[in-house]
C-alpha cells in the first residue's frame, strides 16, 4: 500500500450551534421524533473529540494523504480552513437537495463516496474514534489492497434499542442476497475507524438501491433502515476481504491487548491510566444516552492529557474578554455549571439591591453547559446599570494549558479552576472581582473594589480552618500545607471563594509558568485553592473576614473560637455581627438545611427570582433521594457483612456510626475499622477498634468495605492500589 494514496473521512455536527438547533427542532416537530430516542442529544453531542480526533491520526497515521470533514454549513472555531490537509465538505455537495436538511448521520455517512476529490483508498470515523498507536497502512489493508474488516461478536438475541434494530433488519437483507452465508450470523460493526474502498463501496449502493434510496431519504435514524455492516458483508463476500472478529464489549477486560478498544463516556482517570500502559491501536470513547454532562466535560480534559500534541490545522486559542464600559465600573467573575443558575440568581440578586444606581457593574460568567432559557431568565434580573455576559473557556485552557490535569470528585465540578485563568482572560481590566456562587452579598461592594492593594497581585481572606491547623485533627491537613504546597505560613492560607486580582501587577507570561509548575504538585486537596496559595503566596492582601464570612465553621466545630487567637477571634467576632458577603462553604446550604446560619438572607434574595419555586422544587426532590438513597446504602452495607467472611471497614465516617449504632452490629467477622487520620488509631466506633492502614497485615481480611459515602469510589481506587503495593492477597474492596 506504500504507493497507494489512503485519505480519512469524518462526518461532524456542532450540536451548540443554535441556528442548527432551530433547524433540527423544526425538523424534529414536522417528522413526529421530537422526544423519541431518534432525536437524543447522544447522537449529537459534540464533546470536542474531533479536535483530539485529529490530532491522534497525525500523531500515529501521519501517513494518511487527506482528511474530509463532512458538515453542515459549519465549521469548527478551531481549524484553519486553508490547511491543505484538511477539506470541509458540506452535506449539499454530496447529498440530493431533497433529502436535506439531514440530521441522520446513517445517511450522511451512506454517501460520503460522493466527496469530490476522495480517494480509491480511504478510513472512515466518527468523531470519538481515535488511533491511540503508531499505524500504518497495512492494519487497514491487505496484501491485496482490500480493506480488512473488523466485525465484533454480539450476545443479543432480540433487538433491544434502535441500533439493534437496524444491526437485525441489515442482517436479514444481506441473507436474504446471499442465501448461502453464514457471514451476518453474530457479528455487528466493531465501532472503529473503518477502512473502505471506494469501488466496493458504490457497487454495495447499487445491489442494495433500494434500501439505500429509502436510507437517504430519512432525516431522522429509523429502525427499518439499512446499517453499515452492509459494506462490511457486501465487501468480504464479493471480494474476498479480510475478516478479524473482535471480542464482545463486556469480554474485552479478559484481554492482555485490544487492538481495537470500545469503552463508553465514564470513569476518566481509569480510561487514561490505561490508555497510557498499554494502548491499543484504535480507540472508540462512546456517548451514550445513559452519559451525564459532567463526564462529557471531564471527558474533554482526558483527552488533551492523552493526545496532547497541537497540529499545524489548528487556530491558536486567544479568548480575551474586554471591558463592556468605558468608564469605572466594578467587575465580577463567577463560575458555575447549569444546576447552580438558581442558586446563583439569588447571588446576583444580592448584589443588585446592594448596589447603588450609579454603580455600573460588569459581571462575566464562566460556563460550558448554562441553557438559553437558564441564561435569558438571568438576563431578564439585570437593571440598565448592570450587563452580564457569559463565556466558555474550556477551550481556552485545554488549547494553552495541555499538559494539567482538572480533577473532579462529587462535589467539585471543572468549573471551580475557571478562577485561575482571570488574570490571562481579563488583561484589559485594572481590578477584577471573582466570586463564589455560594454566597450572598449583604453590603455594597463600593469598599472592597476601594481597598489599596498596596505592592500586592490579589486581596483575600484567611481561611478559616487554617487558623486551627494546629489541632491534632488537622494534623494532615497541615503536613499537607507545610510539605506538599510548600507554603511557609499555614495561618495565612487564604479562601479562594472571594479574590480581587490586581490585573496589572500581573506579569502574564510569569503567570503561565507558575500556573503549570503549581499543578504539577502532588495530593492537592482543594485543588484550585491549593494551586491560587502557591501562586500568590506572599502577595496576597488579606483583608477582613466580613468579605468572606464562611459561618459553616459553626457548624463543623462548635468550639472553633476557643482555638483561635484573639486578633483572629475579634475579626471573626466583627465578621459574625456585621457580614458583607456571607460564603455558605458547609455541605448543609440554606437551600437544603436550616442549620446554615443565615439561611434566612439566601432566601429573601431568592424569593426574588424566577427560579425561587425550582429551588424549592430541587431541595424536597434531593431530601427524598437522599432519604431513599442512604437507605439503600444502610440495607447493602447490612447485606454485605452477613457473609461470614472476615470484614474490616475502610473509613471511621459519620456513616459508619450511625449505621453501628443503628443496626447494634455485633457481628464476629467484622474486625476493625481502617482510618488514615493517626489521631484515630486505638479509638472504637462501638465495639470496633480503628486501626492504621499498614495494620492490614496484621489483620489479614478477606473483604475490605468502603464506608466514606462521597468519594467510595475514588477511596476503592486508592485501596486497591494499597493493597497491590504492599502485596497483600486474597483481598476483596467492596463499596456501599
Amino acid at each position: 500500500m506504500k504507493d497507494k494514496k489512503i485519505d480519512l473521512v469524518y462526518i461532524w455536527v456542532d450540536d451548540k450551534d443554535i441556528k442548527w438547533q432551530k433547524k433540527k427542532q423544526k425538523q424534529a416537530i414536522k417528522h413526529c421524533v421530537e422526544d423519541s430516542k431518534e432525536n437524543n442529544i447522544c447522537r449529537y453531542a459534540n464533546n470536542d473529540e474531533l479536535i483530539y480526533s485529529l490530532r491522534s491520526a497525525e500523531m500515529f497515521a501521519p501517513w494518511i494523504n487527506k482528511i474530509f470533514i463532512v458538515t453542515d454549513s459549519q465549521i469548527p472555531v478551531w481549524l484553519d480552513t486553508n490547511h491543505p490537509k484538511i477539506k470541509i465538505i458540506d452535506h449539499k455537495e454530496i447529498m440530493p437537495a431533497d433529502c436535506l436538511p439531514c440530521f441522520n448521520s446513517a445517511a450522511i455517512e451512506a454517501c460520503i463516496d460522493n466527496i469530490p476529490e476522495l480517494s480509491e483508498y480511504f478510513l472512515y470515523a466518527n468523531d470519538d474514534m481515535f488511533f491511540s498507536a503508531p499505524t500504518n497502512p497495512e492494519d487497514f489493508f491487505d496484501k491485496n489492497n482490500n480493506p480488512i474488516v473488523h466485525l465484533r461478536k454480539y450476545n443479543w438475541t432480540k433487538p433491544s434499542n434502535l441500533y439493534t434494530q437496524r444491526i437485525l433488519y441489515t442482517q436479514q437483507l444481506f441473507s436474504e442476497k446471499y442465501k448461502n452465508s453464514q457471514l451476518a450470523k453474530k457479528l455487528e460493526p466493531a465501532h472503529c475507524i473503518d477502512a473502505y474502498r471506494k469501488s466496493y463501496f458504490k457497487n454495495c449502493k447499487k445491489v442494495f438501491s433500494d434500501e439505500f434510496d429509502k436510507l437517504i431519504s430519512k432525516k431522522f435514524r429509523a429502525p427499518d433502515t439499512i446499517q453499515r455492516l452492509i459494506f462490511s458483508l457486501y465487501a468480504i463476500e464479493e471480494y474476498g476481504c479480510s475478516l478479524k472478529i473482535e471480542p464482545p464489549v463486556a469480554e474485552q477486560q479478559m484481554y492482555d491487548k485490544i487492538e481495537n478498544l470500545y469503552i463508553e463516556i465514564g470513569s476518566n482517570d481509569l480510561l487514561e491510566d490505561s490508555i497510557k500502559k498499554n494502548p491499543p491501536k484504535l480507540l472508540c470513547i462512546n456517548d451514550t444516552e445513559s452519559t451525564d454532562e459532567k463526564a462529557r466535560k471531564s471527558l474533554k480534559q482526558t483527552l488533551a492529557n492523552i493526545f496532547f500534541e497541537k497540529q499545524d490545522w489548528e487556530i491558536q486559542e486567544s479568548l480575551i474578554i474586554e471591558p463592556v464600559f468605558k468608564d469605572v465600573c466594578y467587575s465580577i467573575v463567577f463560575s458555575f455549571d447549569n444546576k447552580y443558575c438558581k442558586y446563583f440568581a439569588a447571588t446576583l440578586q444580592s448584589i443588585i439591591q446592594n448596589s447603588a444606581n450609579n454603580e455600573k457593574y460588569d459581571i462575566v460568567v464562566f460556563n460550558s453547559d448554562i441553557t438559553e432559557n437558564n441564561k435569558q431568565l438571568l438576563l431578564d434580573m439585570i437593571p440598565p446599570n448592570f450587563n452580564l455576559r457569559f463565556f466558555d473557556i474550556s477551550n481556552f485552557i485545554v488549547k494553552n494549558f495541555p499538559t494539567i490535569k482538572l480533577k473532579t470528585m462529587k462535589n467539585w465540578t471543572v468549573e471551580m479552576y475557571n478562577r485561575i485563568f482571570i488574570p490571562l482572560l481579563m488583561p484589559y481590566y485594572e481590578k477584577v472581582l471573582y466570586l463564589d456562587t455560594d454566597m450572598v452579598i449583604n453590603s455594597s461592594l463600593k469598599e472592597l473594589f476601594d481597598t489599596d492593594f498596596e505592592t500586592n497581585q490579589i486581596i483575600a481572606v484567611k481561611d478559616v480552618t487554617a487558623q486551627v491547623l494546629h489541632l491534632s485533627k488537622y494534623k494532615e491537613r497541615c503536613e499537607q500545607i507545610k510539605n506538599c504546597l510548600k507554603l511557609k505560613n499555614e495561618t495565612k492560607y487564604f479562601n479562594s471563594g472571594m479574590i480581587v486580582f490586581n490585573i496589572p501587577s500581573i506579569n502574564k507570561n510569569e503567570y503561565i509558568r507558575a500556573i503549570n509548575k503549581a499543578f504539577k504538585t502532588e495530593k492537592l486537596l482543594y485543588p484550585d485553592q491549593d494551586i491560587l496559595n502557591i501562586i500568590f503566596e506572599d502577595k496576597t492582601k488579606l483583608i477582613s473576614s466580613q468579605w468572606n464570612f464562611c459561618p459553616g465553621i459553626f457548624i463543623w466545630n462548635k468550639d472553633f473560637t476557643d482555638y483561635i487567637n484573639a486578633e483572629y477571634l475579634a475579626d471573626i467576632n466583627n465578621a459574625l455581627k456585621n457580614p458583607f458577603i456571607i460564603h455558605y462553604t458547609s455541605p448543609q446550604k440554606p437551600w437544603n438545611s436550616a442549620l446554615e446560619s443565615y439561611y434566612q438572607l439566601f432566601w429573601k434574595y431568592a424569593r426574588q427570582t424566577a427560579f425561587y419555586e425550582d429551588i424549592l422544587y430541587e431541595m424536597n426532590k434531593e431530601s427524598a433521594e437522599a432519604a431513599i438513597i442512604e437507605g439503600a446504602k444502610y440495607t447493602n452495607l447490612y447485606l454485605q457483612i452477613q457473609s461470614g467472611e472476615k470484614v474490616v471497614f475502610w473509613g471511621a465516617s459519620i456513616f459508619l456510626e450511625e449505621f453501628i449504632k443503628k443496626y447494634s452490629i455485633m457481628n464476629t467477622n467484622i474486625i476493625g475499622i481502617i482510618d488514615k487520620n493517626p489521631n484515630k488509631k486505638g479509638k472504637f466506633i462501638g465495639n470496633y477498634e480503628i486501626f492504621a492502614p499498614e495494620d492490614i497485615a496484621i489483620l489479614r481480611p478477606e473483604i475490605i468495605i468502603i464506608t466514606i459515602v462521597n468519594s467510595a469510589q475514588e477511596r476503592a481506587l486508592e485501596v486497591k492500589e494499597f493493597i497491590k503495593e504492599h502485596r497483600y492477597k486474597n483481598v476483596t474492596v467492596k463499596t456501599i
